[in-house]
């Protein structure tokens, strides 16, 4: 879902509550990027009536989603109700930072308006983006996210996404990213003449060809080691792959909930790698081509310093490193090369062995995550777009569209004939990459990446990814 203004967005009275802790390599499977979501201060917001409520998901961040709306739209029994009930529900790293009394009190103040009811949802795993609309018709967007314990570990409540008013030019997008607080980079760019048609920066951003995190976009490469594999004939996609502990990784994904000694084909690792951003099947692949064959890939499609991603890292290995006991990040950035590649030699095999509920602080600063500049990311999709035209190449191209991230608006109707998406996020990282071919057979693409020391910066994913879908509207009219 895998879903900042300079100063915060314009936000209803009592409904400012941002929490941003383990939201780790979700990799941004989309469910936040396709509303049209974002503020500035252009935006307006309205009002709607006669809500028609939906059914919220039968899974966790459902439940706890429910218990939200529950919470803010009808009076505790008992007293202090809330703060007991909050207490079982917050992770601890979250529970340390907002007492239950704090939480309380914003459910009392939300509870003035209700009751609220659920209009839309869109949920991947652990993570929810609900509309929802009191009886006056203010319309607020709740965002949720849950650790590994299905614990809360991330609580906003903002303006919806959907009552505001889109960007409606290139340099309204432009202001729009300069009124970010976290070091933020959009760019488009005409994919066949190499032309960028906008490249906003926010202030704290002076470069906008900066490497910078970007999380799980990485896996973009890994789809290009894997797809060299089959054309060479060492691997195909129809190869069955046999999960083992060594590669079992921490969320997103479902693969390591499985045993090992499950098997999965190859065709199917990629597409929940892409779609699903499974870190899992992320590292069953790097393990099956070889972490070198990922370092070459980053050279064959176009990385602008291949050396800034080598030697590569594992999901299981970021999470080690990072946030492991004792973290090793600090040793991670005084290391060369052949110094962390120890680093990596050194770390245990076996189940993982590393607390969800520690991964809470930045270390993309310390050099542990993947870089990535604007440029670099137009090369990936635009190789893997070639790629996939080899003969054995087909399967890239639909993998690479099982997810498109963004919004029905954009993928319902006939100006989109293809959409890519590859999306990517950690602890202060925020990102997403699309390849959009137009049914008048011009190609684009559009990238965004965001970091930040203060993850709350970034804690807004609708808002964030909101700019992706203004951008991609005034697509469909650039000429």
């Amino acid at each position: 879902m895998t879903l900042s203004p300079r100063t915060a967005p314009a936000r209803t009275a009592l409904a400012a509550l941002a929490l941003t802790t383990a939201a780790v390599l979700a990799g941004c499977t989309g469910s936040g990027a396709g509303t049209g979501a974002g503020t500035g201060p252009a935006s307006s917001y309205a009002s709607t009536a006669a809500p028609t409520p939906v059914a919220l998901p039968d899974t966790a961040v459902g439940e706890h989603a429910a218990w939200v709306i529950e919470s803010i739209s009808s009076e505790p029994t008992e007293p202090n109700q809330i703060e007991g009930q909050v207490t079982e529900r917050l992770s601890p790293t979250v529970a340390s930072q907002l007492t239950p009394a704090q939480l309380a009190e914003v459910f009392t103040g939300l509870r003035a308006s209700g009751p609220w009811v659920p209009t839309s949802v869109q949920s991947a795993e652990g993570q929810a983006l609900v509309t929802i609309v009191d009886r006056d018709g203010q319309r607020l967007d709740l965002q949720l996210s849950l650790d590994a314990d299905e614990l809360i570990n991330g609580i906003l409540f903002s303006p919806s996404a959907a009552d505001r008013v889109p960007a409606a030019s290139w340099q309204e997008l432009d202001d729009a990213i300069a009124g970010f607080a976290a070091d933020t980079t959009l760019v488009v760019t005409d994919v066949a003449s190499g032309e960028r048609i906008l490249e906003a920066t926010s202030p704290g951003q002076a470069d906008a060809d900066e490497s910078k995190p970007s999380g799980s976009m990485f896996k973009l490469y890994v789809l290009g080691a894997v797809a060299d594999a089959v054309a060479a004939g060492t691997l195909a996609w129809d190869s069955p792959l046999t999960l083992t502990d060594a590669v079992k990784s921490l969320p997103s994904g479902d693969l390591r909930l499985e045993p090992s000694g499950t098997t999965i084909t190859v065709q199917d690792a990629a597409a929940a790698m892409i779609s699903q951003s499974d870190n899992t099947a992320t590292d069953l692949l790097v393990a099956t081509v070889g972490p070198e064959a990922v370092e070459r890939s980053f050279a064959e499609l176009g990385h602008h310093d291949p050396a800034e991603n080598t030697p590569l890292l594992t999901t299981r290995a970021l999470f080690q490193l990072g946030w492991g006991t004792p973290s090793s990040a600090d040793a991670w950035q005084a290391a060369d090369q052949d110094g962390r590649r120890a680093l990596l030699a050194g770390l245990p095999t076996g189940l993982l062995d590393v607390d969800a509920a520690a991964v809470t602080t930045p270390v993309w600063e310390q050099g542990l995550d993947w870089f990535t500049t604007p440029d670099d990311l137009v090369a990936v999709h635009r190789g893997l777009q070639q790629k996939a035209k080899a003969p054995t190449g087909a399967p890239v191209r639909e993998i690479l569209a099982i997810n498109p991230g963004l919004g029905e608006e954009l993928t319902g109707g006939d100006t989109w004939s293809y959409i890519a998406f590859k999306g990517g996020s950690s602890v202060g990282v925020l990102a997403g990459s699309w390849y959009l071919e137009r049914s008048d057979g011009r190609a684009f693409t559009i990238t965004i990446q965001g970091s930040s020391g203060d993850p709350a910066e970034l804690a807004d994913q609708a808002l964030f990814f909101g700019q992706v879908a203004d951008a991609a509207a005034l697509l469909e009219s650039e000429d």
